[in-house]
């Protein structure tokens, strides 16, 4: 059967993706895993060379007469973001190669006015330009990671979408920016990371932390990589803990930072800043044991659910968790096997949470905004290319 045309954002795409994942490919692999022509993948590299998103570099040659010439993303081309998060706005200019050329953190305390949020956002501009300016361009993609964002109003910050979209617009004319969930921008630092392991299949990441959401992550060369759905409102228990959605018994209200903080008499400030140590801060009793393990019980009960609607390889887990003995953790597998489908286990990796490293998730989620959008500003080129076979 054969594959329907592709636009050329999509072709791009496809081509960026690639070489995001593998870190440079020869030209005959690139095209035969794109599926095109060798006339289709010499028009397009050279597009992408000259916007500079590109770039071919000789290494020897995998076999006599092989190819030499390797096509590789340009690491010195720039990307920013602005990431709400742990009651700062931090944001930050960096590299394709990884290279920050400037990161600076706000102070946004919890409940700040919108006017605060506002000035905020004016100064991570202007610090954003003055590093823009030293750059001596632009960056490639804007992204912003808001918590809540999806929901109208936002029940977390006090952040209009539109209007900061159209500030960024005015400050950057002609940038595309991207504005992501918190969970999806975490996502993108699980598929696009310094050091993440490529993925190969879908997983389902599940985010534990001040707020509670999940996303579908599959490998970058997918239509749709990252897919967020909404878990830590799944309700529970109706008569349980009130929630800040305003409903009762939600996952989040037993299983995110504020209640673990609740439940082991510390404030949710100095958990969070302990990073992995946060259970030296708390004296394990019986009582709180099991009241953990409940709250862990509870999140592999959701996640079981969930991949009876979706099925994955694997579930990563990044958040607190990740700092418990394996005996506690194995509360989530259990709850996983008793409300998945016919039981059975899942591979589950737990990770830390990058708590202190904003904007990292934000700049992550700009490489995946860049990609996905085949390097265009906009959208608006659905122009076919030819496909191989």
């Amino acid at each position: 059967m054969s594959e329907p045309p592709r636009s050329r954002r999509q072709t791009r795409a496809a081509i960026l993706g690639r070489l995001l994942a593998s870190d440079g490919l020869f030209r005959p692999r690139l095209a035969a895993e794109c599926r095109l022509t060798e006339a289709s993948i010499s028009r397009i590299l050279a597009e992408l060379r000259e916007e500079k998103l590109v770039e071919e570099v000789r290494r020897p040659a995998p076999y006599p007469g092989g190819p030499s010439a390797m096509v590789t993303l340009r690491k010195d081309q720039r990307v920013a973001g602005l990431e709400f998060a742990n009651d700062r706005l931090g944001v930050g200019l960096a590299t394709l190669g990884g290279e920050v050329d400037g990161s600076a953190r706000l102070a946004l305390p919890a409940g700040s006015s919108p006017a605060a949020v506002d000035t905020a956002i004016a100064d991570a501009i202007a610090e954003l330009q003055g590093w823009c300016a030293r750059a001596g361009a632009p960056p490639r993609q804007i992204a912003v990671s808001i918590p809540g964002h999806g929901a109208a109003p936002n029940p977390i910050l006090p952040v209009d979408p539109g209007r900061l979209e159209a500030v960024l617009t005015k400050a950057f004319p002609g940038v595309p920016i991207a504005i992501a969930n918190t969970v999806a921008a975490l996502a993108a630092v699980h598929l696009h990371g310094r050091g993440a392991q490529p993925v190969e299949a879908r997983h389902l990441f599940v985010y534990l932390g001040h707020g509670v959401g999940g996303a579908w992550v599959e490998a970058v060369t997918a239509a749709d990589p990252i897919q967020p759905i909404e878990i830590g409102h799944v309700v529970l228990d109706p008569t349980g803990d009130a929630c800040r959605c305003g409903h009762r018994g939600c996952l989040e209200a037993s299983a995110s930072t504020v209640a673990l903080a609740l439940l082991c008499g510390v404030e949710e400030a100095a958990l969070v800043a302990a990073g992995a140590e946060w259970p030296s801060l708390v004296r394990m009793t019986a009582r709180r044991e099991a009241a953990i393990r409940q709250a862990l019980f509870r999140v592999g009960l959701v996640i079981g659910n969930a991949l009876n609607l979706m099925p994955a390889t694997q579930v990563v887990l990044c958040g607190w968790p990740a700092a418990l003995p394996p005996a506690m953790r194995d509360a989530v597998a259990e709850g996983m096997g008793r409300s998945l489908f016919g039981g059975g286990a899942r591979a589950i990796r737990f990770i830390a949470p990058a708590i202190g490293q904003e904007p990292a998730a934000a700049l992550a989620y700009a490489v995946h905004a860049l990609v996905r959008q085949g390097g265009l500003a906009r959208p608006d080129d659905n122009a076919p290319a030819r496909l191989a076979g």
